[in-house]
């Protein structure tokens, strides 16, 4: 007669990975009421692009954080400044890809 293989329990639970879910840049953003009331702020503090010094109108311009968060800044005001969106590439896009690269 054949003997019968004893199965061992596991030793170790396993864990639902599909609960878990890693911080992200986004997690700490501040949106919504709050974002607007910010970018009103930064910009009544000073209206004029930052790198290029143009004047923007409150439509024209993005918000930027000095220190990325990416980069590990904090989403405050103290680290928000005004730079301009111009349709020609503008000192937004130009900044964001030089914190990208820094990355």
């Amino acid at each position: 007669m054949a003997a019968r293989l004893r199965t061992l329990r596991p030793r170790v639970t396993t864990v639902d990975t599909m609960r878990i879910r890693p911080a992200t840049v986004a997690d700490r953003r501040i949106t919504g009421r709050a974002l607007q009331a910010r970018r009103l702020r930064i910009w009544l503090r000073d209206p004029r692009c930052v790198s290029c010094g143009r004047v923007v109108a409150m439509h024209e311009f993005e918000l930027d954080h000095t220190v990325a968060l990416v980069n590990g800044g904090a989403d405050t005001d103290e680290n928000c400044q005004v730079l301009c969106n111009a349709p020609d590439g503008g000192c937004h896009r130009a900044k964001t890809a030089s914190d990208l690269r820094g990355k």
